[in-house]
């Protein structure tokens, strides 16, 4: 007995599951990318779009500065597919068509267009310090870091995370810092000249700290410093995108700020 109410209720599943497929699934002859849909139901069919997007979902990838080359590398659109536009698509389709995936287009945040448009210079700064091998390879690394930099509208910079961790695994080296040795002495010059740079930009400051004594690359009360736990920030607060460049050669650190054409009608 168990054996036969066993086999009427696999018969019976099997006939309300092809009752629905001719009543729910798509149509006859419906292909979906060149895969048949034919009766498939709607659970199915989104089985088989989300296995397809998973293998051509792609986020965008925005343009960026090359530092070391000073090219610009291009954007790159991603794409998503659009699951529920698709299997709408397969589920209405008429006997015998032939329906393609839908694909969302997903733009980039920052194009090469944009690095191109960021060309009127609004603030310079620059200092010269001097000093031992190791703190002129730390000034020129700080600066290489630091190169390029992009701040959209309301962005904040921040020295520490554009130019560190300052590790010798990173490059960095031994050099005077206040107080004795350590590792990236001398990166301070950085952080100072660009405090400058965005003094002299009008920039808003978020984040500065002075040295405790005075040094000798910035006027009295023009200084700022950073340590693995202070941090250096200024917030883009323009209505543009700006970009940071910099160098360094031989204790001399330069900073420049860019900008899109700002407004001046008003």
């Amino acid at each position: 007995m168990i054996l036969l109410a066993g086999l009427i209720a696999f018969f019976a599943l099997n006939i309300g599951t092809n009752v629905a497929r001719h009543l729910y699934g798509a149509k006859p002859g419906v292909t979906l990318h060149g895969i048949a849909m034919e009766r498939m139901l709607q659970s199915e069919v989104r089985q088989i779009v989300e296995r397809m997007a998973g293998s051509l979902d792609r986020a965008p990838r925005n343009a960026r500065f090359e530092r070391t080359t000073k090219v610009i590398i291009p954007e790159l659109s991603g794409r998503k597919v659009d699951v529920a536009g698709t299997i709408g698509a397969v589920m209405t389709a008429q006997e015998g068509e032939k329906v393609e995936l839908s694909i969302i287009t997903l733009d980039p945040e920052i194009s090469a267009e944009l690095f191109l448009s960021i060309n009127s210079k609004i603030a310079a700064y620059s200092t010269s310090g001097g000093g031992s091998a190791g703190r002129t390879d730390n000034l020129y690394l700080a600066a290489k870091y630091m190169n390029g930099t992009i701040l959209a509208p309301g962005d904040v910079f921040s020295f520490n995370k554009e130019t560190g961790p300052r590790t010798l695994e990173r490059g960095y080296s031994m050099a005077p810092v206040v107080g004795g040795m350590g590792i990236g002495g001398g990166v301070c010059q950085v952080v100072t000249t660009i405090y400058n740079a965005a003094l002299a930009a009008g920039l808003e400051i978020v984040e500065r700290h002075q040295h405790s004594i005075q040094v000798g690359y910035a006027p009295p009360g023009r200084d700022a410093t950073v340590t693995d736990y202070i941090d250096f920030k200024f917030r883009n607060s323009t209505d543009k995108y700006l970009q940071i460049r910099s160098g360094a050669g031989g204790g001399h650190v330069w900073v420049q700020l860019w900008s899109q054409p700002l407004d001046n009608s008003g």
